[in-house]
């Protein structure tokens, strides 16, 4: 109770500090406190209406029928309106629509964030395009209404996510989109665009993540190792979790990961801007972790299996365009990886940011929405003409390979969009393509086509 009790007091700090230049995500992070910390952020004006704090039981634990998330809630401007989906296992899935004219584009954020995080994008996008921005099961404010039945087989994993943006478009978009992925967000979008080509007209990835899970595809050969054999006992990934493995998970992890002084931490690191956040994004990202599903959701995670194809297999089966939007300075999703992903796919179109991070869209916004407006105008140029087949870059994205431009950010911030075309530029970058290209074959992550992509590429 006394540990709870300081992450909460953590938390109500939080809040005072936004409550001068972030009204409503100090409404967020204090409508989920504890009930002590809670009255009191109430007494210091935090929360303008008692309607909206959510009632608890004396053990703190909320019940989902009465999250914000399931009702029709409106947030501040910055955040859009929320709207629901209802979808599989009795959930309901947040998202966020904009626009009445253009193409159709669905935008897919990264892990521990949600669909506002591209709020700076639509707020420009929406002019000519019409934007949809979904949170993904278990993260921002998609939950199911109750508590999971085992007999239902959840999983917070890859396949359960790439099915929930199928069913998004297809029931909610209603037509095939341009679907632009940031970090996991990326990955499900490749994922997405390799299973069901019919629902997508073009991929944007920015610093796509091409690795998730730990835990081997389930039925495959390292399943059954003896390792992961031994660990039968943490279960499969599916919620709800095994007490016992919740307990380690909460006692060890949990807090820790979710304070607000790790995240600002984490944002600090994968930032090239290390003032380009603010508290506003910490509350928000905070606030999903105080949902009483969001510590099974996370143990399901880290235990949910690998995807059946790895990433460079789903890679191998686009047929679509693809942009590659980087941030350069993405201490995580390096700047070899979209060089490896450019090289594999050598008609698509890489674009690199200076200075960005790993989340490029919320830190450049501007430098993105002119790179994003223009690939996507260009391809539907390619489509009005019918030679689907030509490279967008070709069609009028008036940015030569080996050119860049200048963007020039609200805060007065340059950031320069260079058009990369792929070959190695320094020597960590020529060894990183001579390892991969070996180890990548014994691995199996490079097919035919990957490791013959690699090698002209090579020679040329």
């Amino acid at each position: 109770a006394r540990s709870q009790f300081a992450f909460d007091q953590k938390r109500l700090d939080m809040s005072l500090q936004l409550s001068g230049r972030a009204p409503h995500a100090a409404r967020c992070s204090v409508r989920r406190l504890s009930p002590r910390v809670r009255l009191t952020a109430q007494k210091c004006g935090l929360s303008q209406s008692i309607s909206t704090v959510i009632t608890t039981g004396n053990d703190g634990r909320e019940d989902a029928s009465q999250q914000p998330g399931h009702s029709k809630e409106t947030v501040s401007k910055d955040c859009g309106e929320e709207l629901y989906w209802d979808w599989d296992y009795d959930s309901q899935i947040c998202y966020r629509q904009v626009g009445e004219s253009g193409p159709a584009v669905l935008m897919v954020h990264g892990f521990g964030v949600a669909g506002w995080h591209f709020h700076r994008n639509w707020e420009d996008l929406q002019r000519d395009h019409r934007v949809w921005a979904v949170d993904l099961l278990g993260q921002g404010r998609s939950w199911p209404r109750h508590t999971v039945a085992p007999s239902a087989g959840l999983r917070y994993s890859v396949e359960t996510w790439t099915r929930q943006l199928e069913g998004f478009l297809e029931q909610c978009v209603g037509e095939p989109a341009y679907v632009v992925g940031n970090s996991l967000g990326g990955y499900l979008a490749v994922m997405l665009a390799a299973r069901r080509p019919d629902l997508v007209r073009g991929l944007v990835l920015l610093n796509a993540t091409p690795f998730w899970a730990f835990r081997p595809p389930s039925g495959s050969a390292a399943a059954r190792g003896l390792l992961w054999s031994a660990l039968n006992w943490a279960g499969d990934g599916s919620v709800p979790v095994p007490e016992s493995v919740r307990h380690l998970v909460e006692k060890y992890w949990w807090n820790q990961l979710r304070s607000p002084d790790t995240i600002s931490a984490m944002l600090r690191l994968v930032y090239a801007d290390k003032v380009g956040f603010d508290m506003a994004l910490v509350a928000r990202i905070v606030e999903a972790t105080e949902h009483p599903g969001a510590l099974d959701a996370f143990t399901s995670i880290v235990l949910s299996p690998k995807a059946e194809l790895s990433f460079d297999e789903l890679v191998d089966r686009l047929r679509c365009p693809v942009l590659l939007l980087y941030g350069k300075e993405d201490p995580w999703v390096r700047p070899l990886w979209g060089q490896r992903m450019k090289r594999r796919l050598p008609a698509a179109t890489y674009l690199e940011l200076s200075p960005a991070g790993h989340c490029p869209h919320h830190e450049a916004p501007a430098a993105v929405n002119r790179a994003l407006r223009t690939w996507l105008a260009a391809e539907e140029r390619v489509r009005a003409q019918g030679t689907g087949d030509q490279d967008p870059s070709e069609a009028g994205i008036g940015l030569d390979v080996g050119s860049s431009w200048e963007v020039v950010e609200a805060d007065g911030r340059a950031i320069r969009v260079s058009h990369i075309d792929g070959r190695p530029r320094s020597v960590m970058e020529w060894l990183d393509l001579a390892v991969w290209s070996v180890l990548g074959r014994a691995l199996g992550a490079i097919g035919r086509k990957g490791a013959d992509t690699e090698e002209s590429r090579t020679t040329a």
